[in-house]
């Protein structure tokens, strides 16, 4: 079975999660350097990808689904005026409460099927990136 939309933004979370270590293991400045470069990329990449296929399917299944969506597009928003370590920590809770959160509401409230297709949307998306 394809991964579905939340199974794709959390595979993308673990990346990000790694990204990030990258950037506080990096030998040099330099690496450093690359790799928080690397790690910003992926958070922009990933904030496109909730924006266009997440934050839709949160207003229309979830009640509070504009608020949320909104409150998501904001937070994100608020990570380009972030250094390291408090963009880090903020990533950090920002995805655990996607995953404990908000993406356990949304799988209860949109239908399977419906979650498939922004799936493969976004994996479809992905290549054409």
């Amino acid at each position: 079975m394809p991964a579905d939309l939340i199974d794709l933004l959390t595979a993308a979370h673990r990346r990000l999660e790694s990204l990030i270590a990258e950037v506080e293991t990096a030998p040099t400045e330099e690496a450093r350097r690359a790799a928080l470069d690397a790690a910003r990329a992926a958070l922009d990449r990933h904030a496109g990808a909730e924006r266009r296929f997440l934050h839709p399917a949160l207003r229309q299944y979830l009640p509070a689904g504009p608020d949320i969506a909104a409150y998501q597009a904001a937070e994100h928003a608020s990570f380009a005026a972030l250094a390291p370590p408090a963009l880090f920590d903020a990533v950090r809770l920002h995805l655990q409460e996607e995953e404990t959160e908000l993406f356990p509401r949304l799988r209860s409230a949109c239908p399977p099927p419906e979650l498939a297709r922004l799936g493969a949307l976004l994996e479809s998306a992905r290549v054409t990136d």
